[in-house]
């Protein structure tokens, strides 16, 4: 679509402007104001850098690379076990995060949450376990238990839970309904409800890795 022109009559003359006088201002200070801004932060920014770093990291990204061309390969075989215990470490994490993650996330969905202030807890759940980086988590937990493949077993576990529930509570609240009416039907108690009407229709939600919101236990295992 073109612009919008506005007519403005002068006198006996008429003149077309593509915006208003009112609006054009409102424009010119929205710029100004967001310069502003940008200058004011590079400014913090500035003050805060310490610039012989800046100036010496080309020297330190060559030695870097210098180091690392060509690979050192007769040191592989010292990478295996950590390599092991990191695939461990995503493995056991996710596998925890889920079992806590499904749970969690039919006390958040509306439409399975027993009561509001059990959902207003998993909410509270899901979002304090995204909002916690995992290395925040891996510090906290190196403190508490120490350096091992324990604390970030634990720590990818808890990052994983909001990220797991969130998706999975999303599917729940968008399953249809009336396949669940449909087993409430024939009598089915609630575990049967859930574990006939709902079940079915959130589990490719967990195994597909394609649909959009998969949740993806095989993409969150790859992200860890």
């Amino acid at each position: 679509m073109g612009a919008v022109m506005v007519v403005i009559n002068s006198g006996n003359d008429i003149e077309w402007r593509r915006r208003t006088t009112k609006k054009q201002i409102g424009i010119w200070l929205g710029w100004l104001v967001g310069i502003s801004i940008v200058l004011f932060a590079w400014s913090v920014i500035s003050e805060k850098t310490v610039w012989f770093f800046v100036q010496d990291a080309p020297r330190q990204a060559a030695d870097i690379g210098s180091r690392m061309i060509p690979p050192k390969w007769s040191y592989i075989t010292e990478l295996l076990v950590p390599v092991w215990d990191t695939i461990n470490i995503a493995t056991l994490g996710t596998i925890i995060a889920m079992t806590i993650a499904v749970p969690v996330a039919f006390c958040a969905a509306r439409n399975t949450t027993p009561h509001n202030s059990v959902r207003a807890i998993a909410l509270f759940i899901i979002v304090s376990s995204r909002s916690v980086n995992s290395l925040i988590w891996a510090l906290m937990l190196v403190f508490i238990l120490g350096p091992g493949v324990l604390a970030g077993t634990i720590a990818i576990g808890l990052r994983s839970i909001g990220f797991c529930a969130k998706l999975l509570y999303e599917s729940i609240e968008e399953i249809d309904e009336s396949q669940v009416e449909a087993v409430k039907a024939t009598g089915a108690s609630n575990i049967q409800q859930m574990t006939y009407g709902i079940l079915p229709q959130v589990l490719p939600t967990i195994a597909r890795s394609r649909s959009i919101k998969s949740v993806s236990l095989f993409y969150r295992w790859k992200c860890c």
